[in-house]
């Protein structure tokens, strides 16, 4: 009797065995046969997959003689529209100085058309930007001798007008920073009030001691700028999530330590965080640790916050001599998959939510990388071996 019963105890294990391993085989094909001639959204799942606009550009969605060009190419490949809308281009700001803090005024409209736009199409808007250094400002305001008091005035004016707005409350999230540290990736120190492009004139309100917890060699800087409470208090009626973003901070450096002890301390400060953002600027004449991009992702998905991907793209650096026009090295478009390939599938494993490309297609003008041949489509709309990489690794990390 006994061996019996552990006859049919065994052949109870085997059935359950098998039938787990049939289950995990039937589970890891049903998403089928990797398919090259799918978009990225078909591989995207949960996970948004995005791309940059901008209000005034070639590759408008909601202006220009490109429209419906813009709005098939979209709305094939992505999931969700980043809208630029930067106060210095977009019209959100004055164009000229006014002659007293309290006459200030601002226009979201544009961003709105964007809003909409998202909505008629159900996809979730990233905004792109509300803070960040001068030159993305007009350059009235960096000359301007505004005490911190006034900037402060200007500041909450300029945030509730935003994030008010009866189609702006329909984003959803808000990329309330942008680049506020240096872009000297190992000493994670803060950009400093000035009227250079890359000086941020809103460090002049002043600055705060530090209530991260952090200590010894985890601890970057002793104190934080004002201007990231204050923002984030102001900002904290709009219905859409907050993020911060940066960028150099892939990896854990100096700069990425920085800002997880910024992110620590405005959370212990009583204010809102909800996203971290990882442009994702890859350079082909440098090299990166993959797992470490992974290991940071999970540090800050630790502290309760998302992380998104929120420009990506893979280009030359220039940092050894390369200028637009010069040949590309023999590897470039190895080293572009490789880098698109390994950036998209450990940023999925480690739990990101969102990822944006910079752009689409090398067939419209625009500012960034122009000459790189950075984007995914080329200058005739057509895929590059690029756009595979980020397909295959969407299709890879699928669960």
């Amino acid at each position: 009797m006994t061996c019996m019963k552990r006859m049919l105890s065994v052949c109870l294990v085997v059935m359950v065995i098998i039938s787990c391993g049939r289950g995990m085989l039937l589970a890891s094909s049903s998403k089928g046969e990797f398919d090259s001639s799918k978009f990225l959204k078909d591989y995207a799942g949960q996970m948004t997959i995005g791309c940059k606009n901008a209000r005034r550009s070639e590759e408008s969605l909601i202006l220009g003689a490109h429209v419906e060009r813009n709005n098939k190419l979209h709305l094939d490949h992505f999931t969700g529209v980043q809208p630029a809308y930067y106060p210095a281009f977009q019209g959100s700001w004055p164009n000229a100085m006014p002659d007293d803090v309290s006459r200030f005024t601002f226009n979201p409209t544009g961003l709105g058309e964007h809003v909409n736009w998202a909505a008629a199409h159900d996809q979730p808007t990233l905004h792109h930007l509300l803070i960040a250094s001068n030159n993305y400002f007009p350059e009235w305001f960096w000359d301007a001798e505004y005490s911190p008091e006034e900037l402060d005035q200007i500041l909450k004016a300029y945030i509730t007008a935003m994030v008010t707005d009866d189609n702006a409350k329909r984003v959803d999230v808000w990329n309330v920073f942008n680049e506020m540290f240096q872009n000297n990736r190992k000493l994670g120190k803060y950009k400093e009030d000035g009227t250079g492009r890359k000086n941020a004139v809103w460090m002049r309100m002043g600055y705060e001691a530090d209530r991260s917890g952090l200590q010894g060699g985890a601890k970057v800087n002793d104190q934080h700028p004002i201007i990231f409470r204050k923002t984030l208090e102001y900002a904290s009626i709009a219905s859409g999530k907050l993020e911060i973003r940066e960028n150099e901070v892939a990896e854990i450096n100096r700069k990425s330590d920085a800002l997880y002890q910024l992110v620590r301390h405005l959370l212990n400060s009583g204010v809102r965080v909800d996203v971290v953002g990882f442009q994702g600027h890859l350079y082909v004449d440098r090299s990166y640790d993959w797992e470490s991009v992974k290991e940071n992702i999970k540090r800050f998905r630790d502290l309760g916050v998302e992380v998104y991907i929120t420009e990506l793209d893979v280009s030359m650096s220039g940092a050894y001599g390369w200028n637009i026009g010069d040949p590309f090295p023999d590897n470039y478009a190895e080293r572009q998959y490789d880098y698109y390939y390994n950036m998209v599938r450990v940023a999925r494993e480690a739990g990101v939510s969102r990822i944006d490309v910079w752009g689409l297609s090398d067939g419209v003008k625009h500012f960034w990388k122009e000459g790189h041949k950075a984007r995914l489509l080329d200058e005739n709309f057509e895929r590059r071996p690029q756009y595979e990489a980020v397909l295959r690794a969407l299709y890879d990390t699928m669960e």
